[in-house]
């Protein structure tokens, strides 16, 4: 499969999905590259509004760009792979049987899946600017539904 249609099928299945990664063997290399991925999608979602502030404020395009992307691409990562850790020894406490590569691997899954509605979202609050809290609301719910989907057949389908 590719990367859009297993989007699309963690959008109607997210369980079934996270079951045929979990099925064909979750290797680190592929959940690096996952967060690595949402770290540029996550980027260039930002992109427009990083424009709106640099021609608002005056400031340099460039040096806000390259410090977002710095951020987006290289801290962001590191930060959800302590969010993973941590989220692994919680359910750990409550039964998961999982381990830290799989419960990084739902983290960032979930991510890379919500990561069009991000760009749609990103995209859509230039253009009206009256959603923006509406469409950050809806895209919260959505990745806490695909991530605690993705954690709970990895970490609690055997029980």
């Amino acid at each position: 499969m590719t990367l859009i249609s297993e989007i699309n099928a963690s959008y109607r299945t997210p369980k079934l999905e996270m079951r045929r990664q979990i099925e064909d063997g979750i290797r680190e290399e592929q959940t690096l590259f996952f967060a690595l991925l949402f770290g540029l999608l996550s980027f260039l979602s930002l992109l427009p509004e990083i424009a709106k502030r640099a021609y608002i404020m005056n400031d340099s395009l460039s040096a806000l760009a390259a410090a977002q992307f710095i951020a987006s691409v290289f801290m962001m990562p590191l930060l959800m792979y302590g969010i993973a850790a941590l989220s692994h020894i919680i359910l750990a406490k409550f039964g998961g049987q999982g381990d830290y590569v799989g419960t990084r691997r739902a983290l960032f899954w979930a991510a890379v899946v919500t990561s069009p509605i991000i760009l749609a979202s990103s995209v859509l609050s230039i253009y009206f600017p009256v959603v923006k809290i509406s469409l950050a609301i809806l895209t919260t719910f959505i990745f806490i539904w695909q991530w605690t989907s993705n954690l709970k057949e990895l970490e609690f389908n055997n029980v």
